[in-house]
């Protein structure tokens, strides 16, 4: 996958927000993806920068209880953004087994999930070294996905 250089500053913009726990920040970078082309591409890359991340802290594709922890994790350090654990598994759930999120989630909340889901990975996955920053992580997850074939 080629990452367009243009939706990839936003994406990493919003998942700053995410992390930073930035809740007016974040609802105004969201509505920055104003056009749906935009908005198409940031949330496709999201989808695989959190697939990747998945499947990387799980070391392969993780077990259904895995994934159900991931999300009380997730719905526990993500308060803020109201998403449950029901929620936050239905989406893992669907981003590993490559479903469209429309049929787990409404529209609304399907958006604002692939960014916070996101970003809470990247900021508590274990593969984040010691004195070393999320977006650290990110920069070798998009290099991964850019070293990737195309499938």
């Amino acid at each position: 996958m080629i990452i367009d250089d243009q939706i990839e500053p936003r994406v990493r913009r919003i998942l700053g927000n995410v992390v930073r726990r930035e809740e007016d920040e974040f609802d105004s970078s969201l509505r920055a993806l104003a056009d749906p082309e935009s908005r198409a591409k940031a949330i496709e890359l999201a989808l695989t920068i959190c697939a990747f991340a998945l499947h990387d802290t799980f070391d392969g594709r993780p077990s259904s209880e895995d994934v159900r922890s991931a999300a009380e994790t997730v719905a526990d350090m993500e308060r803020w953004a109201t998403l449950t654990p029901e929620e936050v598994a239905a989406f893992l759930t669907a981003v590993l087994d490559g479903k469209p999120l429309n049929e787990v989630l409404d529209d609304a909340t399907a958006v604002m999930s692939t960014f916070i889901i996101t970003g809470s990975l990247l900021a508590a996955s274990p593969k984040v070294g010691e004195n070393e920053w999320w977006f650290n992580y990110l920069d070798r997850i998009e290099a991964a996905i850019e070293a990737a074939p195309a499938s």
